[in-house]
This record gives C-alpha cells, structure tokens and sequence, in this order.
C-alpha cells in the first residue's frame, strides 16, 4: 500500500509532488501510477493537483529529471574542469568517473535520493517515452561535455559505435546502480566505493574495446545501404 503523507514536510506543493511521484515511479513503475495516486500518496486534498502543477504524467517525469541533474550537472561540470584542468581529458577512466561520481552523490545525499536512480532506471526501460527530449535538456551540458571528450579519447572506435558505445555504457551504469540500491540492504559486506571501482573498470574496459571484425562488416554494410 502507498506510504501516505501524514504532515506537511519542509517542501512547496510542486516538491512534494516531485519527491512523491520519483519515490512511487521507481517502488510501481511508470505505468503502474497515476498523477491521482500521486495526489494521494503527497496528502493533497485538491485531486487535480498534480495536474494542475505538471499538466501530464510525461510533463512530471521531465520535471523529476529537472529537479535532480540542477545539482548533478553542477557537480559534474565543476569535476569535468578539474579533468581537463588537470589535462586528464584523454582518460576514459576518469570521464566515466565524471559521469558516475555526481549521480552516486545524489542517490546518497540528495533528498530522497534513494529513488533517484531507481526512477532513472524505470524511465530509461519505458518504451513509449522520448528520452531524447529528456536527455537534450537544459542540465545536460556536462554529460554532452563528457561524451566529446570520450569520443576524442577513443580514435580507434568509428564515431557510430562511439556513440552507441556511449549510449549503452549510460544504460549499464544506471541499471548497475538502481540494481545496487535495491538489493544492497540485502548483501552485506560490499561496499559502495567497491562497487562503484568495480563498475567504472567494467565500464572504461567496454568503451575501450577493440571494434571486432564483425561489427566492422556491419558498419560497412550499413554505409553501403
């Protein structure tokens, strides 16, 4: 049963709604909640509420995402100008570290972080929604920084699988950590840093790969047709 708000907390309405509907996105799922559940669980006697604020369920989820990468991207843009301060911009090691770090901070710190990750998770696995449009958004600068440089650090990749290279190293990264703060109440004896080291060389050691002979068919094949 949803957890129902029993007094006001130290947030606007619009924030509550935000934590709210984050929280019951990543427990039920995108599909499995409805913005009158979301009313609900939040404690709103107005049952238009979260319309009223949102408009629609796709329009709340952007906000969601709006609300968490403020913080993420400043956290990744001022480690992104230290990497390139220390002129470490070549190090696909610490570019992924760039990605991971601000989001693990988040998840750990931010209010009801908890679910961040997990919401993060629901939403990139969801078939009908436009992730382009999320993603392209206003806080997104530090990852379009990153994802330049690995594309620079990484000559030997064709820029197409650079990009899906990319692409999938974002989805694994997150369904890692979204798996991690589900489960890890219930594995005892691993650590967070030793979780994340552990992600980051799997990670770095996919992005650096050698393009295999049959991907290399493929993307011929591709450009001829």
């Amino acid at each position: 049963m949803n957890r129902r708000a029993t007094s006001a907390p130290a947030h606007s309405t619009r924030e509550l709604l935000i934590l709210t509907a984050e929280r019951l996105f990543a427990e039920q799922g995108i599909d499995g909640v409805s913005l009158r559940q979301i009313n609900w669980a939040a404690g709103q006697r107005n049952l238009s509420a979260t319309h009223y604020h949102f408009g629609s369920k796709e329009s709340l989820i952007a906000a969601i995402y709006a609300f968490r990468m403020g913080r993420v991207n400043e956290r990744r843009l001022a480690l992104l100008d230290r990497i390139e301060a220390e002129g470490r911009q070549s190090d696909v090691r610490a570019l992924v570290e760039g990605i991971v770090t601000p989001v693990m901070e988040e998840v750990d710190s931010g209010p009801g972080g908890a679910h961040y990750i997990r919401f993060l998770a629901q939403v990139i696995g969801h078939p009908q929604l436009r992730l382009e449009d999320v993603w392209s958004s206003r806080h997104a600068d530090g990852l379009q920084r990153i994802a330049a440089h690995l594309r620079h650090a990484l000559p030997h990749v064709p820029p197409r699988i650079s990009g899906q290279r990319i692409g999938l190293m974002w989805e694994q990264v997150t369904h890692a950590l979204a798996d991690r703060e589900r489960l890890r109440k219930g594995t005892p004896g691993v650590s967070a840093a030793l979780f994340v080291a552990n992600l980051l060389d799997v990670v770095t050691a996919g992005l650096m790969a050698p393009v295999g002979p049959a991907t290399l068919r493929e993307l011929k094949r591709g450009a001829k047709a």
